[in-house]
């Protein structure tokens, strides 16, 4: 108990501070080492070393990089054109195609902050110009935090590396969840617009156009069907398919759009520091959790939860009380480092399928993406829109409850989960 206290203790306190959670992982991991009498540094540097040599994390910059270029080649502006071809016309119709961009572009960077921040910029504006309020037009496009569910995901990725859980069985989870929460958040998009009486575009599309706005938009919808294609057909691992959406980013960034090879510089350096960081958590976050290991901290944890109640339905609501707690003051990578290898046992014991666990995870925590004190998304659309954080957060009120909602259909009707990764 004094080593969960602790743990706890020190994460929450030092994050308050404000030190990069990297750090604070890391200092933490020098507070149980001492804690549990193992004062022995090369330990602790061995497993920093030893925390980000596994294969199946050399996905992360392969789809990071892949995304970068897609992003640079314009892809979100043929994107927006597409699902605004699509939805635009309907009532609140702008507010789904936030949603449905959002959706096309999980398919391509696997990241929610990457999609708020390259889309968040172009669809604020478009919706404020149409006539919608600037706090709702920012609450939907933070709400539509989907990358890390649709495949490709990199916090499958990460779960799956950690946890030893099969990384193509975690991307065929997390599609049906992530296509309920886009089609939630059209539902609730339809009645704030029916209330506030939002427009309809005006602008007719015809048939000559929309064929051109999908032929340009084929090349990105193409990715996500050759990923998951060769998954669900064992053609290639999830991390051979990194590799493959590189290649493939590459070729039409030049051949279809007009990417320059003076651009790539840039490209690369934007992939670098964004796997630098994640492969920092990852580092210190498995030297925490393996210090925490040699103290069994999931065993007790596992027996306080088996105390509280044996029924797996009951855990498995504690478990998503737990994980939205996490998440109001952990960002979603750093918490699946440092709680998968802890919580995976404990589920275990409960006889709760892995798969469907991984997809809960990933799911909750990405609410907590939205939510305060540290919400990354909640504050990338706040910079964004310049709307005060207050208003912005009692405008994803109803998004809140959505999601929610879908949270708990997903957790006790596990087949939506599941379902797909049994055809592999």
């Amino acid at each position: 108990m004094t080593v969960l206290l602790t743990f706890l203790g020190s994460l929450i306190g030092l994050t308050i501070l404000g030190i990069p959670i990297g750090f604070v992982i890391a200092i933490t991991s020098i507070i149980i080492m001492y804690l549990i009498g193992m004062p022995e540094p090369m330990i602790l540097a061995r497993r920093l070393v030893t925390g980000v040599d596994i294969f199946t994390l050399l996905a992360i910059p392969f789809f990071m990089l892949a995304g970068e270029i897609m992003n640079k080649a314009g892809l979100v502006e043929d994107i927006l054109k597409f699902a605004n071809a699509i939805v635009g016309r309907l009532k609140g119709g702008l507010a789904y195609v936030n949603i449905v961009a959002s959706m096309l572009f999980a398919g391509i960077s696997g990241s929610a902050v990457a999609d708020t921040a390259a889309l968040g910029s172009l669809e604020i504006p478009m919706m404020e110009k149409d006539g919608y309020d600037r706090p709702f037009s920012a609450a939907i496009t933070a709400s539509a935090v989907i990358g890390p569910i649709i495949p490709p995901s990199i916090p499958m990725i990460i779960l799956g590396s950690i946890g030893q859980l099969s990384i193509s069985k975690l991307f065929l989870g997390g599609a049906i969840p992530g296509i309920l929460i886009g089609l939630s958040l059209i539902l609730v998009s339809y009645f704030i617009a029916k209330k506030r009486d939002y427009p309809v575009s005006n602008q007719r599309i015809s048939l000559r156009e929309f064929s051109q706005i999908f032929k340009n938009t084929i090349w990105a919808l193409i990715l996500p069907i050759i990923i998951l294609g060769g998954i669900i057909g064992g053609i290639f691992t999830a991390t051979e398919a990194g590799a493959i959406a590189v290649i493939y980013a590459v070729i039409i960034s030049f051949t279809v759009y007009d990417v320059k090879l003076k651009d790539y510089p840039d490209i690369l350096k934007g992939a670098a520091l964004n796997t630098g960081i994640v492969v920092l958590v990852c580092g210190a976050a498995m030297t925490l959790t393996w210090y925490l290991a040699v103290a069994q901290l999931p065993q007790i944890l596992t027996s306080i939860l088996m105390g509280i109640t044996k029924n797996p339905l009951i855990f498995l609501f504690v478990l998503n009380l737990l994980l939205f707690v996490v998440g109001m003051i952990i960002d979603l990578t750093p918490a699946l480092f440092l709680l998968v290898p802890i919580l995976l046992p404990v589920i275990k014991a409960y006889g709760i399928d892995p798969i469907h666990f991984g997809v809960i995870m990933v799911a909750n925590l990405c609410i907590g993406l939205i939510t305060p004190p540290v919400g990354t998304v909640l504050y990338v659309t706040n910079s964004i829109s310049k709307v005060k954080l207050d208003r912005l957060v009692k405008e994803l009120v109803p998004m809140y409850v959505v999601l929610f909602i879908v949270l708990m259909i997903i957790t006790y009707v596990p087949k939506l989960i599941l379902w797909l990764p049994s055809l592999i």
